[in-house]
């Protein structure tokens, strides 16, 4: 789920050239004097993978450039675009996101899957006030257009604050919103053994598809209790129990999550370790592995090093035979 962000001339330029291929005329014509609504171009497509589900974007001009906001969101969330019209050879559609903040209203064209358009932003002021009777004061269009966007209710509000997070401005509201922190995953994370977190470590666990599932795996493959970076640092380089079994067959046992990273990061299997131990080295840990691999020191160079008399069992020996050139 993205955020606001940047995007770039080229990127502005195709969005450009898909509106005018799509659109016959161009719809929007009020008077930006006279209008109070925010306003900007969407682009969307129905996603191939899964079925219902629509990738769509937003496109706000803004005084210092342009910003883009984007996510995956269900059809049933849309009211008024059928799917038959979003696939048809072409059709002018217009339909709505109506969420508590406000409701965002398009108007476009859609062409095999694929639409373009034109957006305008109603604010509820009824959300306003109610928000401002749960603290949040100073709350801009801008804000209110991202949280109808990432569904932001009073409700959501209210579970936050029963979660402990009284203290969140509206930004960081929106944020955990957009990101899918629920009151179950927080409860889901305190029950896993975090409590305490943070709303930004929160996002950053949702991310990276941190659940309680991952974190009693991470305990089954010997690492109790880690900080929250170091689950993430697992899941991101794919540490599995597999793998973890591998290594303990090479013989290294009790590595830490950093250890066995390096391990994986640096491509070494089971296979590689014995192969060095069927060529006389005993004794490998998990560095001299890892040295041995960079270095390119396998089966066949040791075999080339003994075939012109060096039958040395040291890493750093053929090392530096390697680095030397001496074996070739």
């Amino acid at each position: 789920m993205k955020k606001f962000s940047r995007i770039s001339i080229a990127a502005l330029a195709g969005i450009a050239a898909l509106t005018c291929v799509l659109f016959a005329s161009d719809r929007y014509s009020q008077d930006a004097s006279v209008q109070t609504e925010m306003k900007g171009e969407w682009t969307a497509e129905l996603s191939s993978r899964y079925p219902g589900k629509l990738q769509i974007n937003f496109i706000e001009h803004a005084d210092d450039g342009y910003n883009n906001m984007g996510r995956t969101m269900s059809l049933a969330d849309v009211q008024g675009l059928d799917p038959s019209v979003a696939t048809a050879s072409q059709a002018d559609v217009s339909f709505a996101l109506v969420r508590e903040a406000g409701t965002v209203s398009c108007h476009g064209t859609f062409k095999q899957g694929r639409g373009a358009g034109f957006w305008t932003f109603t604010a509820n002021p009824s959300f306003v006030s109610a928000m401002q009777s749960r603290g949040y004061s100073g709350i801009s269009e801008n804000d209110l257009f991202r949280a109808a966007f990432n569904n932001v209710t009073t409700k959501y509000a209210d579970e936050m604050k029963s979660a402990g997070f009284a203290e969140l401005t509206f930004q960081q509201l929106i944020r955990g919103a957009g990101h899918d922190v629920t009151l179950a995953y927080i409860r889901e994370m305190q029950s896993a053994g975090y409590p305490g977190l943070t709303m930004e470590e929160l996002v950053r666990g949702r991310n990276h598809e941190i659940d309680s599932r991952f974190i009693q795996d991470i305990k089954a493959m010997g690492f109790e209790k880690q900080p929250l970076e170091s689950v993430i640092r697992l899941r991101n380089h794919e540490i599995d129990p597999a793998f973890i079994a591998q290594m303990k067959s090479a013989g290294f046992d009790e590595l830490s999550p950093d250890e066995i990273i390096r391990l994986k990061n640096h491509e070494i299997t089971m296979d590689f370790v014995n192969e060095l131990k069927a060529e006389g080295f005993t004794g490998i840990t998990a560095d001299s592995a890892i040295r041995a691999r960079n270095h390119e020191i396998d089966k066949e160079f040791i075999q080339k090093a003994k075939a012109q008399g060096y039958n040395t069992t040291s890493i750093d020996e053929l090392i530096r035979l390697r680095n030397r050139g001496i074996v070739k």
